[in-house]
């Protein structure tokens, strides 16, 4: 699929099911086949099912890092694989695309490049997933981001809770959650916190942008009437990202926004400051790395977004692919078998390590 329009027509193929169900399930037929094949970097580290709205246990997550030291120690004087996963919590039914969890949960994973110990912190960089605000997981981008851990970095790959079952401002506050949990954690995580980063793609990026506007912004925070932090990351990578929400008029929009009868699911005032979130961008916005495919129709978001950011003065780049290559469409970089894909996430981390 190369653009939202092809994705978004992805729906209604079984007309007993909503369209959002249909489409997710379409979604993640593709995602399936986006990652056949694949295998995870060997020098990754994956502790998974942690739960960022629960006070974490201590003795638990030190359980996890000795054995999986423990295994390594095994696996290398025996020459046999060991397993470099960890399941902090046992896997449910969250990734069940039909089952309400799916739609209603706050687990997380964190990869390291190496197990993590006490003299070491890595550089951490905060992925919020794509799909609509309606369909998407962490399992979805797990591959993804234990390639960008392979580069150095312990990579936080979390649910936030999706529409139409949650509408907004369900999806920012959990970013903000997420945000705030690895900050108060950042110890017992092993992560440097002033080289954090983050970065998102399509309803990621846009949730993302968002999330930063408001760290940024005491005074759009304030009239806000959620929960929101202000801890703003070194540098962000915005990927093939929708930003303009006053000019978007479709049912992904709808299922966002708008109750089964119609109605908005919060207040006119708070509507508006959703729909006019741009307008609070400040040059106090973090250095950021844009980036669109020339074969995607949301294009034209990520070229009005850097207009804004070269007028009010923000350090940014803007990146463009699919000139050559047809098969670079809306999020290119995560499919780890196109060329463009692992070029683009190069580049991306190489931005980030300009602000270690």
């Amino acid at each position: 699929m190369k653009n939202v329009s092809e994705i978004i027509n992805q729906g209604n193929k079984n007309a007993e099911l909503p369209a959002w169900l249909n489409m997710r399930h379409a979604w993640s037929a593709n995602d399936a086949k986006r990652d056949e094949g694949l295998a995870y970097p060997d020098n990754v580290i994956q502790i998974k099912n942690l739960d960022y709205k629960k006070e974490p246990d201590h003795q638990k997550w030190c359980e996890a890092v000795e054995l999986l030291a423990s295994q390594r120690t095994i696996g290398e004087k025996t020459s046999e694989k060991y397993s470099r996963i960890f399941y902090y919590n046992e896997p449910d039914d969250a990734s069940n695309l039909d089952s309400e969890r799916y739609a209603s949960n706050s687990l997380f994973d964190i990869y390291y490049p190496a197990e993590p110990d006490a003299q070491t912190t890595y550089p951490v960089i905060v992925s919020v997933h794509g799909g609509g605000w309606f369909y998407g997981d962490k399992e979805l981008y797990s591959y993804y981001c234990c390639h960008l851990a392979s580069k150095g970095f312990a990579v936080v790959n979390f649910n936030y809770r999706l529409a139409p079952q949650n509408k907004y401002p369900a999806a920012i506050e959990d970013v903000a959650y997420i945000i705030h949990y690895i900050h108060e954690n950042a110890e017992m995580l092993h992560l440097d916190t002033e080289k954090f980063y983050m970065l998102g793609d399509s309803a990621g990026a846009q949730l993302t942008a968002n999330y930063c506007i408001i760290a940024g912004n005491a005074a759009y925070r304030s009239k806000l009437d959620f929960f929101t932090y202000d801890r703003l990351p070194k540098a962000v990578c915005l990927n093939c990202g929708a930003y303009e929400m006053d000019k978007r008029e479709d049912n992904i929009s709808d299922w966002y926004m708008k109750k089964e009868d119609g109605s908005y699911a919060v207040s006119e005032e708070q509507r508006k400051l959703f729909l006019s979130q741009l307008e609070y961008l400040t040059k106090d916005f973090p250095p950021a790395y844009l980036m669109y495919s020339v074969n995607d129709d949301l294009r034209f978001q990520t070229i009005h977004l850097d207009e804004r950011m070269e007028k009010l003065g923000i350090r940014h780049v803007i990146r463009s692919f699919g000139e050559k290559h047809p098969d670079s469409g809306h999020v290119f970089h995560i499919n780890l078998k196109n060329p463009e894909g692992v070029q683009c996430n190069e580049e991306e981390c190489a931005w980030f390590r300009q602000y270690e």
